[in-house]
């Protein structure tokens, strides 16, 4: 025998099983030459956000331009409001994690087009008031939630006098929002008006074309409070909410790292809050606090609640 092996002519069964062998490993060339190749993780990929932002040192976000105190459009241009906040703690992240300056391009978003802007790629993320849903998730992804409210009805105080029936009047809502299935659902014999936007809705009710309008409370106190003239408000029902819903940020489907990257800032951000000792409650006070426009306490409910949304160990 050789030091190389046994180098006889093999029998002929034999050889049958090594031509099958051969012509197998073959085939499974050819098939795995015909796939595509597996594309690289999302942070590298050419198409992910993190690699563009990387790349363009922009990160592109969208936020509404009057829903007072979450955002707004001032006069001298630029955006202000506390999902404006939570967008720079993402931006300062994002810096560090690529390590290079990063600007934030603010774009003001509606509606009807914040989703398809998301999906198409022209943003990388909007924050504001936005609901996910199912129906929401088959077209972009969502951040874990950042905020909770309940969903009411704001009625001019003397024109609630004695009593409304929220089954019988008419409610201005904007369209594309949960908002309308929320009050389609809660009040079915209301008769709900559609409008484009919250400022539309609240000039509505200004012209007494519509007895209410409906969304969240905090973003309907917001609206009054800006109001011109302003004028005195309630919210109705007065101790329950038709519906609670949670706001989270939008993202483009299918970008873990760049998700990932949202979700670790938001979930620091509530780091403490269940003691009112958190980055959030700085961020919230600043908008939602006594000495802000609006005083919209964070109560103990809704601190539980942003306290257990993270469910990554430590």
């Amino acid at each position: 025998m050789s030091v190389f092996g046994d180098r006889r002519r093999p029998s002929a069964p034999h050889r049958r099983g090594l031509l099958r062998s051969v012509a197998a490993a073959g085939a499974l060339a050819l098939l795995l030459s015909a796939l595509p190749q597996l594309a690289p993780p999302a942070h590298a990929a050419a198409d992910g956000v993190l690699a563009r932002i990387e790349a363009e040192g922009v990160m592109r976000a969208g936020t509404r331009a009057s829903a007072p105190p979450f955002a707004r459009k001032l006069e001298a241009g630029g955006f202000e409001g506390f999902s404006v906040d939570l967008l720079e703690q993402i931006r300062t992240r994002v810096e560090s994690e690529v390590g290079k300056p990063i600007a934030l391009e603010l774009y003001e978003v509606t509606p009807g087009d914040r989703l398809e802007r998301v999906a198409a790629g022209e943003l990388d993320i909007v924050c504001g008031i936005t609901t996910p849903t199912w129906d929401r998730e088959a077209l972009v992804d969502f951040s874990v939630p950042f905020f909770r409210d309940g969903t009411r009805i704001l009625i001019y105080r003397e024109r609630a006098t004695g009593g409304v029936d929220l089954g019988r009047i008419d409610i201005g809502v904007v369209e594309g929002t949960t908002t309308v299935g929320i009050i389609s659902d809660a009040l079915p014999t209301a008769n709900l008006r559609l409008y484009p936007s919250m400022q539309d809705a609240m000039t509505a009710l200004a012209a007494a074309e519509v007895h209410g309008v409906a969304n969240i409370g905090i973003t309907l106190l917001g609206l009054a409070a800006r109001a011109e003239p302003r004028r005195s408000v309630v919210l109705l029902p007065r101790t329950y909410a038709l519906a609670m819903e949670t706001l989270a940020c939008v993202l483009p489907q299918d970008d873990s790292p760049w998700r990932d990257i949202v979700n670790r800032v938001l979930i620091d951000l509530f780091s403490g809050v269940e003691d009112s000792n958190s980055q959030y409650d700085e961020i919230y006070e600043r908008w939602f606090g006594r000495h802000s426009e609006i005083f919209y306490p964070l109560d103990r409910d809704n601190r539980n609640y942003l306290s257990t949304v993270s469910i990554w160990a430590r």
